[in-house]
């Protein structure tokens, strides 16, 4: 949920829910990390960075609990030592706190940004890296060194996570999978089966029984 103040640079939305119920929320890879608190019904708040996941990853709320946080863009680094002494050790639990927050202990370097998205729109890894490579004037090995760097994965992490979540949002409608499969690049279906299974531990044929986790895919993201 979009918040009332204006959302820094550096941060795709900011979201918030309480359960209402034992809830069990699954977290589909999305190459982004997230400040987050979490304030339970019964305890003390707290706040923590996520890491970036390789894998659909579940977590589990007990009825009352609510947590808030900010999704920052692809790339983003964090000062995680800072931000648990601007944040009060996770008692604060207003917007302008995080937004506050944020914009001292956050930062995206722009060689990471413009890698990134060329990682992301080009129609193959190697068209991706020569493109990334031109646009930053750096050699293939530089490259992989600055993603390391920053982000702690390379460009081929970076190009298999957009493709496939590209490939995961196609499977809410209805094409073949055999067709989906070819539009993504992937040499053939078993391929694709194997690296949606790899990322989201699901089947094509699976995931089309979870709308609801194919729904978070359209949240803003990377790719």
């Amino acid at each position: 949920m979009s918040g009332r103040q204006p959302l820094p640079d550096l941060a795709l939305e900011l979201w918030r829910f309480t359960a209402p119920e034992p809830l069990t929320v699954q977290v589909a890879p999305d190459g982004c990390r997230d400040l987050i608190v979490i304030v339970p019904k019964r305890g003390a708040p707290t706040c923590h960075v996520s890491a970036l996941s390789d894998s659909l990853e579940t977590y589990a709320f007990r009825p009352g609990d609510r947590a808030l946080g900010v999704r920052m863009r692809p790339g983003a680094q964090f000062d995680e030592q800072a931000l648990p002494a601007l944040l009060r050790g996770g008692e604060r639990q207003d917007d302008g706190d995080l937004l506050a927050a944020l914009s001292v202990a956050t930062r995206l370097d722009a060689r990471v940004d413009e890698a990134l998205t060329c990682l992301a729109e080009a129609p193959s890894l190697a068209l991706a890296l020569a493109l990334a490579q031109a646009r930053l004037g750096v050699s293939a090995r530089s490259l992989e060194r600055l993603l390391a760097t920053h982000t702690r994965r390379g460009p081929l992490w970076w190009r298999s996570l957009a493709r496939v979540r590209r490939c995961a949002r196609a499977l809410a409608g209805d094409a073949p999978l055999a067709a989906l499969a070819a539009d993504h690049g992937y040499a053939d279906q078993p391929h694709m089966t194997r690296d949606l299974r790899r990322w989201f531990g699901m089947t094509p044929t699976r995931l089309r029984t979870v709308p609801a986790l194919l729904a978070t895919l359209d949240a803003p993201a990377y790719a």
